[in-house]
């Protein structure tokens, strides 16, 4: 069986130390050692562990880590410091700890009998959050805005994608489909955007914004139905859209995401039946929506 290196961990009071954050500190501290294996220093019983290290938290952003040889002669001692962002979700850095820990006690003074190891370089902050850069998201969101003039609001879903290019500017695009309605009156709004936009990260606790211009082509189809008659209408109308956005994180790859868009087309798309108007899609106005996405 492997030789054991006994973790001990003394948070401070701000931070949780939940059995499942610990339990990810040792799987990680276990993955990445080469001749040895993590637990908890509490109930070790009658084992003699061949490391102990010792990890202790300054608030949840800062944590100290001390390894040291435990099984005979003057002891060694290893240290390293982290730090973290606000915008870290806890998780990853504890299992950010756990990888430090392995680095640190597969030092070649703790087994001078074993085999030289290459060890890969572990960085001074998380490893995941270091190298966790999306390619790009995808998020899905109901949708809510401006719909008929003096009439009722559209509702419908949107697709967005979100493209980094060169931080913190991004290529987005999406697609929307909604509809609002009356006895008599359906339309239907298919709008396809095309832009770019900047990031701002944590500008409020973990809490990521965009801002966005883009080109937006609007589809409004109409049906309405009159005295047993049914007329069908549609047009295509040119636009611009400047918007943003709001994120926030639900684990490793999940976000919550919140937009509002001011939308302007090249005027208001009437709506006729015969010769009389009876109403008409606005040219102007905003667009609102509420979902999540996943960042890949």
């Amino acid at each position: 069986m492997l030789p054991i290196v006994a973790v001990q961990v003394a948070p401070a009071d701000s931070v949780d130390a939940a059995p499942t954050l610990e339990e990810q500190l040792l799987h990680a501290c276990s993955a990445g050692l080469a001749r040895a294996r993590c637990v908890p220093a509490r109930g070790l019983g009658g084992e003699v562990p061949h490391g102990i290290a010792i990890v202790s938290w300054a608030g949840a952003e800062h944590v100290s880590i001390e390894v040291g040889l435990a099984d005979g002669g003057a002891p060694t001692w290893i240290s390293r410091a982290l730090d973290f962002a606000e915008s870290d979700p806890q998780p990853e850095r504890w299992r950010a700890v756990g990888f430090t820990i392995a680095l640190l006690a597969d030092d070649p003074r703790f087994w001078p009998e074993a085999e030289p190891v290459e060890l890969a370089p572990v960085p001074a902050a998380s490893p995941a959050l270091q190298t966790r850069e999306p390619a790009f998201s995808a998020e899905l969101r109901a949708l809510m805005g401006t719909g008929l003039i003096s009439g009722p609001w559209r509702w419908g879903a949107e697709l967005r994608l979100a493209v980094p290019v060169a931080n913190p500017l991004f290529l987005t695009g999406s697609v929307d489909y909604s509809l609002a309605g009356s006895s008599s009156l359906d339309v239907r709004w298919f709008d396809a955007t095309f832009g770019v936009g900047l990031l701002a990260s944590s500008i409020l606790a973990r809490l990521d914004a965009r801002v966005r211009l883009e080109l937006l082509a609007e589809n409004v189809a109409v049906r309405v139905e009159r005295g047993g008659a049914v007329d069908r209408q549609n047009a295509w109308i040119p636009g611009v859209s400047l918007g943003g956005d709001l994120l926030y994180p639900l684990g490793d790859d999940w976000q919550a995401s919140a937009r509002a868009d001011a939308f302007w087309l090249d005027g208001s798309t009437g709506i006729s039946s015969g010769d009389q108007r009876i109403g008409a899609a606005a040219g102007a106005g905003v667009l609102l929506g509420l979902g999540a996405g996943r960042r890949f």
